[in-house]
Formats: structure tokens, sequence, C-alpha cells
């Protein structure tokens, strides 16, 4: 299996669709199918997971402890995101409610984050680039995985 890498610009058009860039939606659909779970979670991004993936993590979530607050979040989180597929044109249709609280509409970056996909807004993905930086401690922690 692939992994997802690379960011591509993107726009959601009035419908709330965005087209997968080629590269990506060839990489997805050889791999897992069409199928998808669309879900944040974080407030900027949306998460598109193959639905093999979104399964596996799951499975994860299954096996710890079901009252653990951390576990509570994350699944009230995801639970506003959905099951859908890609189109024949290879687009994606982003549930109006996600779309209005992640608040991702016009032009997007989606980017490959190795075993899913991240959709941001482009203006976002610009201001990260240019203000965050890796602290000392980060540095330390990734030279200690000798990258």
């Amino acid at each position: 299996m692939d992994r997802f890498r690379g960011g591509f610009p993107a726009t959601i058009d009035g419908k709330g669709r965005f087209k997968l860039p080629a590269r990506l939606r060839e990489q997805l659909e050889a791999d897992y199918g069409r199928e998808v779970f669309v879900c944040s979670f974080f407030p900027h991004e949306l998460r598109v997971y193959p639905l093999p993936v979104w399964q596996a993590v799951e499975e994860q979530l299954l096996r710890k402890p079901a009252m653990k607050p951390a576990v509570l979040k994350l699944v009230e989180r995801v639970n506003y995101g959905q099951l859908l597929e890609v189109d024949d044109q290879g687009r994606i249709l982003v549930p109006a409610l996600l779309r209005e609280m992640v608040d991702v509409e016009g032009e997007v970056v989606v980017s490959g984050r190795l075993n899913h996909l991240a959709v941001t807004k482009r203006s976002r993905a610009a201001s990260f680039l240019e203000t965050s930086s890796l602290s000392d401690g980060e540095l330390e922690e990734l030279a200690q995985l000798e990258l």
C-alpha cells in the first residue's frame, strides 16, 4: 500500500464538493476502493479516511476504556462525520453541517497524511507554514527517530 503524501490545491464548490487530486484519487481507488469516512479531529481540518483505514481506527478505539475522557471526546467529534463515496468525477461531497462546523469552503488544500487525507482552508495552511516551526524539544524528539 502506498502512503498518501503531498499537498494539492482544490476548491469546495457551492454544493460542498471537492475534487480529489488525480494522484490521490488513483491511490485511494486502487488500494481501498471509493468508500471514505469524512470527519474532523480538529476544528480547522477535515479528515478523509479510506473506509478500511477508518474501520481499523474504530477497532483501536473499541479496545480503549469507553469512559476515558479523551476517547469520549474523540468519539463525539468524529460522530459528526459521515460515510461517503467518491463519485465518478472523483468528487467528495462534504456534508453541510460538517463543512460549516469546520469552516472549510472555497479554496482548500488536500494533503496526504500517510494513511488519510486532510482538507484545510488554503489560508490556514499558508499561515501554518509561515508561522509554525518545530521547537527545540520537538526537534530533539524527531532526532531520536533518526529521520
